[in-house]
């Protein structure tokens, strides 16, 4: 089965070589490739860019000693493959191992994707394929920042990422929040729980129930927001309260299962713990 990544890149390709004069013509050239595999380009077409990015697709495919050989030939091929930096930051074992990779990824994305570019697609850089590795790296290394103790560097990342893509297709918003509760930053959740006033889900309504217990103590207000959240998963108070190392996050989850509360949990439990009086009055409204 064709890596997900690869059957994106190759229908972006596909698209570019296509010259639609409508909506209408795009509409019926994708309605014509359903139920199809997306073909790929021979090697004698593509760019070294377009080379090097298959490279790193197959990496993923195969044991790491022989992974890096491609990654290694990917990054002789174009040495600006962010792909590749992603790549290599993720075979690493630790956050701070992990940095320069991505570190890397992301200046080279600042280089490309600066100037001009970022005037004329600021705000919808997820939307543009080429982007999203650039962006992926950025959101990996923030969650390394804040792992390191930078956690104002951290979440002024994740406020980038909102800015070159207002939609935040990569959900970094749920921990931005979240962080902002931790260092005081009332007036920026206020702002960005306003920007995404519509979401529900573990990660925002608790948040505002947190939010509202450390602004304004348990009143009748905190005391909604905190029901509504439990109502929306039960299951999220018990792995707040918990003392058990959270080791693994899931793979997925659903809006109110277990999987849900134990990856809200995974960001949030510390954070709740230190915020004097919230796990007590957590515990109260649970019962109840």
């Amino acid at each position: 089965m064709k890596n997900p990544d690869k059957v994106f890149t190759d229908l972006h390709r596909l698209l570019e070589t296509q010259n639609f004069k409508s909506e209408k013509e795009l509409k019926e050239f994708m309605d014509s490739l359903m139920g199809k595999p997306i073909p790929s380009f021979p090697k004698e077409v593509l760019s070294d860019r377009e080379r090097a990015q298959d490279l790193v697709f197959e990496a993923y495919e195969l044991p790491l000693h022989h992974a890096k050989k491609r990654i290694d030939e990917a990054l002789r091929l174009d040495p600006d493959c962010i792909e590749a930096y992603e790549f290599l930051a993720e075979t690493q074992h630790s956050p701070a191992t992990r940095m320069p990779f991505y570190k890397t990824g992301i200046d080279v994305g600042r280089r490309i994707f600066g100037g001009e570019y970022l005037d004329k697609h600021k705000g919808m850089f997820w939307g543009m394929h080429e982007t999203r590795p650039f962006m992926r790296c950025m959101q990996h290394y923030a969650g390394c920042l804040y792992a390191t103790g930078e956690k104002q560097e951290c979440v002024a990342l994740m406020e980038e990422l909102i800015e070159l893509n207002p939609n935040d297709n990569q959900g970094a918003r749920d921990q931005l929040l979240l962080y902002l509760i931790e260092l005081n930053e009332f007036e920026k959740f206020k702002r960005y729980d306003k920007q995404f006033d519509g979401d529900v889900g573990a990660f925002p309504l608790f948040n505002r129930a947190l939010f509202a217990f450390e602004t304004e103590g348990e009143t009748a207000a905190s005391n909604k927001l905190l029901k509504r959240a439990i109502k929306h998963n039960v299951h999220v108070p018990a792995k707040l309260e918990s003392a058990k190392p959270i080791k693994d996050f899931p793979d997925t989850y659903g809006f109110g299962d277990e999987n849900e509360a134990l990856y809200y949990a995974a960001f949030a439990r510390h954070i709740w713990l230190h915020t004097v009086g919230a796990i007590g009055w957590l515990k109260e409204r649970a019962k109840k």
